[in-house]
This record gives C-alpha cells, structure tokens and sequence, in this order.
C-alpha cells in the first residue's frame, strides 16, 4: 500500500436541505481528497458545511436534507448510489463516526458493554463471547482503567472524556480504515482534549486508519494533522498542509482564522474577530461567500465566485486576490506573514 493512495475522494458535492423557508444550500460543490492512513483536518466557524460535508460521506443525512449533485468515491465506489442496505455494511465495517456528543450518542438505558458488543456483532461474523472480549480489549486500547468492570456501567457513569474514548473505542471496534471524528474535544477539559488527542494519533499509528477530524479550534489543528481544509459558507476557501495553511495562507478567511486565536509568540498583539456574520445559504452571495466581511473585497468578489487558484503542489485558495490581474496585495501578502 502506498502511503499516498487516495482512500477517500469527494468530488463537486453539494447538500442541501429543503426547508419550508426554502432551499438552504449547506454544501456548495466541495471536493477533496483523503489519504490512506492520513490525518485530514476541516475547519470552520459553526455553519460553514462542515459536518454536513462528513454526515453526507456517512449518507446519514435525514430529511429534508439531501445530496443533490457529485461523487464520493470510497476505494473507488461512489457511495452516492449505494443503496441504504449497502451503506449499513458501510458504516462502521469501513467507515466510523465519532459525533460531537457522546452524551447523546450513547442509549442511556443500555450499559456501555452491551451497545459496543451489539456494533461488533452488527458488522462482525462473531459470537457474544467474541464480540465482549473484542470489546473490552477496545475499552483497554483507548486507556480505560478495569476495562472488564466498566463494560457494566452506563454511559452517565463515566466521565465526559471516559465516554468520549468509550466512543472512539466503539467506532474502532470493526477495524474501520476510516474514522470520521466530529468535534471530538467538545465540552471537554484542555487536560482531557490533550488525552483524547493523544489517543487519536496514537491509534493512527497503531492501526493505520485514515482520520477525518472537523474542529474549529486550529489549536487541534495544527497538534494533529498533516493537512487541513478551510471551509466557509458551504464552499472550500482554502487546502494544504499545516504548514502551508498556518505559515502562508492564501486566503483573507484563513488568516481572519488565525488572528482571531491566541499566538504565544506575538503575546502582545490583540485578538481581531473577524466582523460581520456568516451568509444566509437560503440566499448566499452570488460571487465569494466571504465578499461581504472581507477589507479586501473588490467589485469581481461580489459577482463572481472565484477558482481554487494553485500556490503550490499541496496548497489550493478559493480568492480573487490571487489572480494574474489582481491589483497588488502587498497589505494581504504583509499581513499573511
């Protein structure tokens, strides 16, 4: 297996939900790619089409939302025209999702033990015995102390950070070589997003499963990943690596991003928010979805919505600004410094 197969590749996906207010266009021709064994981090602010993107690559969206257009080719299928029965095998066979609330995704009335083992025995041709002592050594590979004992209790006796490794074991548990993570540090203490994080990439290396993480925090970002996509307002702005994107970004969204957290290096600066708010998707902006919370934002940026310009071999942005004929931005340029 090269370590640069494509296991994942989404191509011009668009999602949208039919609403009695109108059509609420969440994801707006994204296409990407993911690695075998990678690490692929999305960021963005809330609504920006993030989780809709993954929800879709699960097919586990529910009405009155729908895929309307593209393809998600998983090892070369598109998952797009398989039928429900074929997605059922799908999901947690090769693809798993640990959801942002580990609260709610697990039943309160089913101990921890019995809802893992009821997941393996759904995707793996194994007996109950079997299934409970896959469980258990799961539980022990995400660092649950007494792994034996705490399959018995219910997911409100564990503590936020035991339920959400308690999920990410179960999502493990079929030997997925995909695991979609939503926000998985949600809620959680820094000490215990530390430990989670951790986790995650340990098990990477362990098990070689390729991982999807949504955020909006680029702290997680920039610990966990080797490549990273920026989306705002159901579009991808910008991609590239860690580096690329935190180092040189290439986009006025991107850097709004970055100024708006904390830097430990420039202590003295002051946080800037980014002003405005995010597009009504009911009616988004006819050019750039950014256009209107953008200081750089020209007459072209309203009407029209511009290409993935290429910076490099690795590093895509979705802006005007990087036109041949774009008057100079020597401020933007300054400023991504």
């Amino acid at each position: 297996m090269s370590e640069n197969e494509k296991l994942l590749e989404v191509k011009n996906l668009r999602t949208s939900f039919f609403t009695h207010v109108g059509e609420v266009k969440a994801v707006r021709d994204v296409s990407f790619h993911l690695d075998k064994g990678e690490i692929l981090g999305i960021v963005g602010e809330s609504g920006s089409g993030k989780s809709v993107t993954c929800m879709s690559v699960m097919r586990l969206l529910q009405d009155p939302g729908r895929i309307i257009g593209g393809e998600i080719l998983y090892e070369g299928e598109d998952l797009v025209k398989k039928s429900e029965k074929e997605m059922r095998r799908i999901r947690g066979e090769k693809i798993s999702m640990v959801f942002q609330d580990p609260m709610t995704a697990m039943n309160p009335v089913f101990t921890v033990g019995n809802q893992m083992i009821e997941v393996i025995r759904q995707h793996r041709n194994v007996n109950k015995k079997e299934a409970h002592d896959i469980a258990v050594k799961m539980l022990g590979l995400v660092g649950i102390p007494s792994p034996e004992e705490r399959m018995k209790n219910y997911p409100h006796e564990f503590s936020g950070g035991m339920r959400q490794r308690a999920m990410i074991a179960m999502a493990l548990s079929c030997g997925p070589d995909l695991l979609i993570a939503d926000e998985p540090t949600t809620a959680l203490d820094v000490t215990i997003q530390a430990q989670v994080l951790d986790l995650m990439k340990d098990l990477q290396q362990k098990t070689g499963t390729a991982i999807i993480l949504i955020t909006h925090d680029l702290g997680v970002i920039a610990e966990t990943c080797r490549r990273v996509l920026v989306m705002y307002g159901g579009m991808l702005l910008e991609s590239g690596t860690v580096e690329e994107i935190f180092h040189h970004p290439g986009n006025p969204y991107t850097l709004g991003l970055l100024r708006s957290v904390p830097n430990p290096e420039k202590s003295r600066d002051r946080l800037e928010p980014i002003p405005g708010s995010p597009p009504d998707l009911i009616r988004p902006p006819e050019g750039c979805p950014f256009c209107y919370r953008c200081k750089y934002a020209m007459n072209k940026c309203v009407k029209e919505i511009p290409p993935l310009f290429d910076l490099s071999e690795t590093h895509q942005s979705r802006c005007w600004l990087l036109h041949p004929d774009a008057p100079a931005t020597d401020a933007f340029e300054k400023e991504g410094k």
